[in-house]
């Protein structure tokens, strides 16, 4: 593989080290780290091969309307595969997540720091370059997991409120009338921050991105604190830049339905193992705390 590779960069006409290629494999595609700039992406199967394509046609569009930093393509190859510039700086450095927990002022700068960039990709992308091709619905949950929930969790009750949250968000589904380019999966395991600051830099992995609620955006930042100084600091500067008001309860909902997610992409899990980071306590825990944020 390594040699495939190399060999591939060099064709392309991209030197390198090939002592110093990493290999990072994941479902459909594999990632080749090549420097500490430059990452490859090589389609694995089909799948892999439609997800790169989606995902290198969505960041030719941020390079083309946004400012804020994204992976850039720098070549593309007729069998798939292709070479990125990466976002410089760390991802989930230690204490992040402590901080924006027990800091609220700093909450509040790195969600306005995002609101500026939401703003830029909700707005400046015209709907005509986005219509047609991008699937409008998120990818989570995935909906081969949802028939497990019960498998997962022994509690009726809150089985009930978790189908309810679903009907929701497929109610507000369908009464959308604008649709946006969403990354659809916001967290801090997609963003790059400063190293001393920790203010976020740029953003990344959009092979989940839809043609659809922008509110899905703002999913992640909510922290189940009465002043959600994250949220409210990205609306801070979201809402004068784009003039749109957002829907906190809408954002909540679907804080839910991620919760949700989680806890059904448990199945055949135990519960102590800490699956995506959370044990089977974490995750009923995240999904009853935001179940009841949105009144169920």
């Amino acid at each position: 593989m390594i040699e495939r590779v190399s060999a591939a960069l060099v064709k392309a006409g991209f030197p390198h080290d090939p002592h110093t290629l990493a290999f990072d494999t994941r479902e459909d595609r594999s990632a080749v780290r090549v420097s500490a700039e430059r990452m490859a992406w090589l389609p694995s199967n089909e799948r892999g091969r439609a997800s790169l394509l989606k995902e290198r046609r969505i960041l030719r569009l941020l390079e083309r309307y946004c400012r804020f930093p994204a992976p850039r393509v720098l070549y593309e190859d007729d069998t798939g595969w292709d070479l990125r510039t990466l976002v410089q700086g760390p991802v989930q450095p230690a204490g992040l997540s402590e901080r924006l927990a027990g800091d609220p002022a700093f909450a509040h700068s790195f969600g306005a720091d995002l609101g500026r960039m939401l703003a830029e990709q909700h707005t400046r992308i015209p709907p005509a370059e986005l219509a047609g091709w991008l699937p409008t619905i998120p990818n989570w949950p995935r909906p081969q997991d949802l028939p497990h929930l019960a498998e997962v969790v022994d509690d009726p009750r809150l089985l009930a409120r978790i189908d309810q949250a679903l009907r929701q968000r497929a109610e507000s589904r369908r009464a959308l009338q604008d649709p946006v380019l969403a990354h659809a999966d916001l967290g801090l395991h997609n963003m790059v921050v400063d190293p001393v600051s920790y203010r976020v830099l740029g953003l990344f992995d959009y092979e989940g991105a839809v043609f659809g609620d922008r509110h899905q955006d703002f999913a992640y930042l909510v922290f189940h604190s009465a002043e959600e100084p994250m949220l409210e600091g990205a609306l801070s500067t979201y809402e004068p830049a784009t003039g749109i008001r957002i829907d906190r309860d809408r954002v909540r909902l679907l804080n839910a339905i991620a919760a949700i997610g989680f806890l059904a992409f448990r199945w055949g899990h135990p519960p102590a193992e800490a699956w995506c980071g959370r044990t089977l306590a974490q995750d009923l825990a995240w999904t009853g705390a935001a179940l009841e944020r949105v009144g169920l």
